[in-house]
């Protein structure tokens, strides 16, 4: 089962911030959402079967275990379109006649390779749940900006934060055996995320350079 239906949805991003600030039971969350309980319960059953809660004697809470694969599978939208492309040159001068199909191949293995290593690292796990325990203390204020907010919506934006991260990233970063490793990832998704150019990018650099920048 596909979890991005369910980071999109707005109910279950409402159940998956209230069960951030504290561990709840079917009811209390019903109640304090003012949603109808059997929806919720339906809700809660895919939230669970697709790894976002855990249920422990009937009381519900984030599965931060599970929740970090989850959130890594969809937080690669621009990394994974841009993977392919690091492997292009290799494969256009080895195999020229399927060097498209070669290079997304090997671009989906080695992101897969990534994928697993995130979600293993506990310096990534932190991350991931400090972010989002932030978020839900955000979400908490009334009539505040982050009311609507899905959780989808914090998956998105995880990858263009680590664009305006990565001089720290660069600088101040632990030099620690662990927290190398990591850095090294996350530097190289934010290179390949910076070195990936869309045919819009493309189109809006050139007018900048046309229009507004000296040579």
């Amino acid at each position: 089962m596909s979890s991005e239906p369910l980071l999109s949805n707005r109910k279950a991003s409402q159940i998956f911030f209230s069960l951030l600030r504290k561990r709840m039971r079917l009811a209390g969350l019903a109640k304090l959402l003012e949603l109808d309980k059997e929806e919720v319960g339906k809700l809660l059953e895919r939230m669970e079967r697709v790894g976002m809660v855990l249920r422990d004697r009937g009381i519900f809470e984030v599965d931060w275990e599970r929740f970090a694969s989850v959130f890594v599978r969809n937080a690669m939208a621009i990394y994974s379109t841009a993977m392919p492309w690091k492997y292009m040159p290799y494969y256009l001068e080895r195999e020229p006649d399927d060097f498209i199909e070669a290079a997304c191949a090997r671009g989906e293995r080695e992101l897969a390779k990534i994928k697993v290593k995130l979600a293993d690292n506990d310096l990534f796990r932190g991350i991931v749940k400090q972010y989002f325990l932030t978020l839900a203390k955000e979400v908490s204020a009334p009539e505040d900006y982050f009311e609507d907010l899905r959780v989808m919506d914090a998956v998105d934006e995880f990858e263009y934060g680590l664009l305006k991260l990565e001089p720290l990233l660069r600088r101040h970063a632990r030099k620690d055996a662990d927290a190398k490793e990591l850095n090294k990832i996350l530097r190289d998704w934010t290179k390949q995320v910076q070195a990936y150019d869309t045919p819009t990018g493309e189109a809006l650099r050139t007018a900048f350079e046309r229009n507004l920048l000296t040579e």
